[in-house]
């Protein structure tokens, strides 16, 4: 009876690899899973820039008797959000490395993988942060009063009261964590993966976590508050090769995020390879619905 090898099984080990990586890249996104990615249909097959609507605004308006209403035409108006950013993660194991290493080393590899694919990923939308209308100074040191003025003027600014998040530099988490108010809150929360582990509470209507890609400028951390929709991530759903090119790829998208996976065989140097690579943008959407906190680097 003949046995299952490495080769016969070879049209779905790309397909394990792109499981496992898509998983494991969305347990480590935190700015990724905050943000509005319900866009991500809209992403047409062709061109690099998706034009994101944003509905217009409808009125109230009071009905008097014995006259007739007016219906609404409200217009919709774009955000242009370019993809601009694809990253690719290439590495490779020669036969006799793959042979003599641990049977863990490859999946090490492709964790590695994976991690500085979200250090990209989390860098871009970090960068965001200038495009908000608030502004708040926090240098001397991050107080409870920065929430509640942080919460104002997304009130003012007329942002939904869900879906509120303050992602902060591990500088301003530690100062976070000292205030006294904040640390007795008690509040416990049901998350998964990376935001499990970067969560900090909830404060003044803020789900607080730390993202060590907050963008620092000038030895300011620019922490973010924003509601979700302040922001869109869009990732493409990128195309494979056709059969006999001598590569395999397998394409994985879900939850608005996507990566593919690619693998060939070297050769000229006996070494199988493989790559991760995704294509995105990230676009600010409703500038008001977010506010941009400076903090001092520790």
């Amino acid at each position: 009876m003949a046995n299952l090898t490495v080769t016969s099984l070879g049209d779905s080990i790309p397909t394990i690899v792109a499981a496992e990586a898509l998983g494991a890249l969305r347990a480590n996104l935190v700015l990724a899973r905050l943000v509005n990615r319900d866009f991500q249909n809209e992403v047409a097959a062709y061109g690099q820039t998706v034009n994101i609507t944003i509905r217009g605004t409808l009125t109230a308006a009071e009905k008097a008797a014995d006259t007739a209403f007016t219906p609404q035409a409200p217009a919709d108006t774009y955000v242009a959000c370019t993809l601009s950013n694809h990253y690719v993660v290439p590495f490779r194991m020669e036969d006799m490395a793959r042979m003599l290493s641990r049977p863990d080393q490859f999946a090490g590899y492709m964790a590695d993988a994976i991690t500085v694919l979200v250090e990209k990923i989390e860098a871009t939308i970090a960068a965001i942060y200038s495009s908000f209308t608030g502004t708040i100074d926090a240098t001397v040191g991050l107080a409870d009063s920065d929430f509640r003025e942080a919460r104002r003027l997304l009130n003012a600014a007329k942002a939904p009261l869900s879906d509120r998040a303050a992602v902060l530099h591990e500088d301003a988490d530690y100062e976070y964590l000292g205030i006294e108010k904040a640390i007795n809150a008690q509040y416990q929360a049901a998350l998964g993966g990376a935001l499990s582990n970067a969560y900090s509470g909830r404060f003044f209507g803020f789900d607080t976590f730390m993202d060590q890609q907050i963008t620092v400028a000038g030895g300011q951390c620019k922490n973010m508050f924003f509601q979700r929709n302040a922001i869109v991530l869009a990732m493409r759903p990128m195309s494979t090769v056709e059969p006999g090119l001598g590569a395999q790829q397998v394409v994985m998208s879900e939850d608005g995020m996507g990566i593919r996976v690619t693998r060939s065989y070297d050769h000229d140097d006996l070494a199988e390879m493989l790559s991760v690579d995704a294509l995105w943008g990230a676009a600010i959407l409703r500038a008001s619905h977010g506010v941009a906190v400076s903090t001092d680097e520790i």
